[in-house]
């Protein structure tokens, strides 16, 4: 397709022309009509001087960027995966065939994000603008990842509202499969469940965990299928339990257990609302990874909420001497509001004191200028015990 061009507001040049990768309808300078998804644009100022190139989309963001010079779309593509793949090779632990190919805006294909899971890849698109690029996109993946197959998950609903899988390039994808995360095993079913199969972003945190569990009882609410309780187990626990809603995820979570060799009737598994669930007694390290709590602008307030009760709810279940290790995933709100939000639900807990702090992990690059990237937020906070009153 032949490059259109599309004027930028004078407030938007600036944040466009340092690299960010969106921009949205209100940033187009006005009267102009918007292309059909997928377009290449010359992005210009209001002087018609060239700020970047990207690609139409037919949602709140209108241009994904892609480049601050025109570039062929398909050679973008090519190099970009090849890139991502290269990347992977450097940064991911001994024993991993799971975890993010593409990161979207990082790895340079902003709405674009693929999964690796052994000899399968995962495309998910959150951005209409991909759409004329599929084949391209699934066959570059299979050559940069050395994948047989290639499937796309659906579920975005403003994009293919469809749900389920179709398969882009090689044989038919198998209803499940296992994959190793730094030696450990686990059960992925890519059209179940959710995202695309297995939160791979908190895969160091897991590790982490691991390495914190030894001798002790822990406790993984909100668990899905068991990842934070597996590691746990490897790395010593006394006994997990594992809390989620849903009996699939359960049963997922004692296959995954099983798969590395633990014993069953050493742990326990409740399939109960992680919201109201309650152990029957202290516990040594506690794991609170709930899903995003917020699905709107609208939202942040009930997601700041959210935080705050789990905080206080799971923070007293914590006995002296351990630890609560939360998590979010709610990009809309930054780190600041949720540890202010952990602060608020902590004091009625007990005194906590921050032991580690991360983020997203190397396979999920975030954009320097792209801080909306920035979703990840992991914590571990030791709870403190009073000394003994004295006179």
């Amino acid at each position: 397709m032949r490059p259109e061009a599309l004027h930028l507001t004078p407030d938007t040049v600036g944040s466009v022309g340092r690299g960010h990768p969106w921009v949205y309808a209100e940033g187009l300078a006005r009267g102009q009509a918007r292309p059909p998804a997928g377009t290449p644009l010359r992005l210009l100022d209001p002087q018609g001087r060239h700020v970047a190139f990207g690609l139409a989309d037919d949602g709140e963001i209108a241009v994904r960027v892609l480049s601050r010079h025109p570039i062929d779309v398909g050679q973008h593509i090519a190099q970009a995966t090849r890139q991502a793949a290269e990347l992977r090779a450097w940064v991911l632990p001994p024993e991993t065939d799971a975890y993010r190919l593409v990161n979207g805006e990082g790895d340079g294909l902003p709405g674009l994000v693929v999964d690796r899971y052994a000899g399968l890849a995962v495309v998910r698109i959150y951005g209409s603008c991909w759409e004329p690029y599929v084949e391209r996109i699934a066959a570059d993946v299979a050559a940069a990842a050395q994948v047989e197959t290639v499937i796309r998950r659906l579920g975005v609903r403003r994009v293919d509202g469809g749900e389920g899988i179709t398969l882009l390039h090689g044989p038919a994808a198998p209803d499940s499969l296992v994959v190793r995360e730094a030696g450990l095993r686990f059960v992925v079913r890519p059209a179940l469940g959710q995202k695309t199969g297995l939160f791979l972003d908190q895969r160091e945190n897991r590790r982490t965990v691991a390495r914190l569990a030894r001798d002790r009882e822990v406790v993984d609410v909100f668990s899905c299928t068991g990842g934070f309780a597996v590691h746990a187990a490897a790395g010593g626990a006394r006994r997990v339990t594992v809390v989620d809603a849903a009996p699939g995820a359960i049963d997922d979570a004692r296959e995954n257990l099983r798969l590395n060799g633990f014993d069953l009737d050493r742990h326990a598994f409740v399939v109960a609302d992680a919201f109201a669930w309650q152990p029957d007694a202290a516990v040594d390290l506690l794991v609170c990874d709930p899903p995003n709590l917020s699905h709107g602008r609208d939202a942040d307030r009930a997601a700041w909420k959210g935080y705050r009760d789990l905080a206080a709810r799971y923070g007293a279940f914590v006995r002296p001497g351990g630890i609560l290790a939360s998590a979010s995933c709610t990009a809309r709100l930054s780190w600041e509001r949720w540890e202010q939000a952990l602060r608020e639900g902590l004091r009625k807990a007990g005194r906590f004191a921050f032991l580690h702090r991360a983020g997203e992990p190397a396979d999920h690059p975030v954009l320097v200028e792209h801080p909306e990237g920035r979703y990840l937020k992991f914590a571990l906070l030791l709870r403190r015990g009073d000394a003994a009153r004295t006179g």
